[in-house]
């Protein structure tokens, strides 16, 4: 009886009755504390937010321009990560990185498409090609900063503006024009099926603020101002990609 009437408390306290059922302890997984930690959870995302100061100056990254020869038709990605590299101190060209970058083509013998997350896809220089996503630029920029590098993919937005304010530009994939695109396409790869938009562009993010998000394009513009909800959404729906290097 101890037992059972031991049981009852918890039960009224947990927030839950049960008429006319008898219940074993041992049979019941009662998450007694779960609202306490679905409110710490919001605290603490909450706090987190309050540590942004909410803008950043655009920084003073280098500009590298992908068309620049030797040219690199489809090189947005490595032209970016050079320079986020040299901000970090690392002296290093887009063609060294286009070189030293997986690949795989951009369609086999079988039909089947390339992907992206294995290596760039295509011809980077001259085209056809897609482009190529965080896995193997991440893996490229550890063989230069090491433990300095950190890919930030899958996370909030605020984890991108958090090291603006920090100094640190950002590596993103994003759109041609920093909106959401109706154009994606399935591809049946090696890994399985993707979805891809030839819209596909990488981007240096240099800054923000409550408006506006700051990018070295290297389609040649240094800082270029964009609406920041537009950006963010298109950053979104390219599955939020994005690697930092701590200086």
């Amino acid at each position: 009886m101890k037992t059972l009437r031991t049981l009852c408390i918890l039960i009224i306290l947990s927030g839950v009755i049960f008429f006319g059922l008898k219940i074993n302890a041992k049979d019941i997984d009662i998450p007694f504390f779960n609202s306490d930690k679905k409110e710490a959870e919001k605290e603490s995302a909450a706090n987190s937010k309050k540590e942004l100061k909410g803008s950043a100056e655009p920084l003073d990254v280098i500009l590298y321009n992908q068309m620049d020869a030797p040219r690199l038709y489809n090189g947005c990605e490595v032209t970016s990560l050079a320079m986020v590299l040299n901000y970090a101190g690392y002296d290093v060209t887009k063609n060294t990185l286009a070189d030293q970058i997986a690949t795989v083509p951009l369609t086999y013998s079988s039909g089947l498409k390339g992907d992206p997350n294995d290596g760039f896809v295509g011809d980077m220089a001259n085209g056809p090609g897609l482009g190529v996503y965080h896995g193997p630029i991440y893996k490229l920029a550890k063989t230069y900063a090491g433990n300095k590098v950190s890919d930030l993919t899958g996370k909030s937005i605020s984890a991108v503006y958090e090291q603006l304010e920090k100094g640190n530009p950002v590596w993103v994939i994003t759109t041609a024009n920093f909106t959401p695109v109706d154009n994606m396409q399935t591809w049946k790869t090696p890994n399985g099926t993707i979805d891809i938009t030839y819209s596909e562009h990488s981007v240096a993010v240099t800054g923000y603020n409550e408006k506006y998000v700051y990018l070295n394009d290297p389609y040649g513009y240094k800082n270029r101002k964009t609406d920041r909800t537009s950006f963010e959404k298109a950053w979104e729906q390219m599955g939020s990609q994005a690697i930092v290097i701590q200086k």
